[in-house]
This record gives structure tokens, sequence and C-alpha cells, in this order.
């Protein structure tokens, strides 16, 4: 669990802004922080009434990555304890840690009934023992399932709404790019569609 998850909540608060500046190098410590800020709404004591502004806000995170990373480190919990005991121990050789993005693009691949078992433990070898960047990963996740052709009608189905969400959420990040630039919306509508991107996301199968 999070170290020292129990401070004062000014300890806290100054710890999780200290570990948001280097969340690239430990991003699963940061997952642990706003996983428990986020399950006991400890945000709203700091003056924020939504956990996507505290991210925003206080931390310079946007709410997907956040979101993110939080179901990249339950993830790890629940199916990879290992690389999180090897992140928070003191050994002088601890474990890769993988990317949160290609962490992300495998647990979605889990869900996809399309992806044979052998697939998934390819996947997984490339994220947990070889580290591949997100990019990598991910179009590896497009080679198994171009290679595979697809006869059922159901299985059909699936494919052509897992592109038309798939467009959606091109269409949206492409607009929130250029709303936000051109501060044509405000923040809380633009944090929502973050959300948004984040729901269909997870519908892709």
């Amino acid at each position: 669990m999070v170290q020292n998850v129990n401070l004062e909540q000014d300890q806290l608060r100054e710890k999780i802004v200290e570990v948001a500046r280097r969340h690239k190098a430990s991003w699963i410590e940061l997952g642990q922080y706003l996983h428990t800020i986020q399950k006991n709404k400890i945000f709203k004591y700091w003056g924020y009434l939504e956990f996507d502004n505290y991210c925003m806000k206080e931390l310079g995170i946007r709410p997907l990555t956040a979101l993110k990373m939080v179901r990249s480190y339950l993830y790890l919990e629940r199916e990879e304890p290992k690389i999180i005991e090897s992140h928070n121990s003191s050994d002088e050789n601890p474990r890769t840690i993988p990317n949160y993005e290609s962490v992300n693009i495998l647990r979605l691949a889990r869900k996809n009934p399309l992806l044979k078992p052998n697939e998934l433990a390819t996947l997984r070898e490339h994220v947990f023992e070889e580290a591949k960047e997100p990019k990598d990963v991910r179009a590896r996740v497009k080679r198994f399932l171009s290679d595979r052709e697809v006869k059922d009608s159901v299985e059909v189905r699936k494919t052509r709404r897992n592109a038309v969400i798939k467009r959606l959420i091109s269409v949206l990040t492409h607009a929130r790019k250029e709303l936000e630039g051109e501060k044509l919306l405000p923040a809380h509508i633009l944090n929502q569609m973050d959300e948004l991107s984040a729901k269909l996301e997870d519908q892709l199968e």
C-alpha cells in the first residue's frame, strides 16, 4: 500500500505534489496516491469539488492521464503484485517499471475476446519483461487482430463497433486539443470530454 498514507493532510498534500513532479520515473507511487485520494475523496478537504480539478490545478496532470494511472495501478495490484513489491523494495536492482500506458493497453487487451491466451502472454512479456513503448504494444495488438479473419457475424459486429468507437475517440481528441488551444470552452467541459474518451476506450472489446 501507499507509504505514509496516514500523514497529516498538509504533509500528504505536499508529498503528492512532489511525487507528481517525478511521476514519469515513478508513476506507480503516484497511481497509489491518486487511487487513495479518489477513493476517499480527500481532494475535498483541500477545497476541490472534483477529483479532475484537483489533478489539473494542483498536480498539472490531465484527468485522462490520472485515470489511466489509477486503472493501470489497480491492474498491477490485482494481476501483477510483484511489480509493485519490487518498486516498493529497497533492492539495488529493482525490476524495470513498465510504462503506465503500456499497462493500460494490456489491461484493455485482456477484455478483448478476439485475442488468444498465447497472444495475451506475448503482450504481457512486451510490457513487463521488455518494457516496450505504448506504440509498440498497440501495434502488436493491431497485428494480432489484423492477422485473424473474422467470420462470425457477432465478431463482425464487434469489429465494426470498435472501429466506430475509435473514430469517435479520435474526433474527441482532436476537437479537445483545438478547443483547449483556442480557449473556446471552459475547463470543466474539456474535462468531461476527457472522461467521455476514457469511458469510450473502456467500451473497446
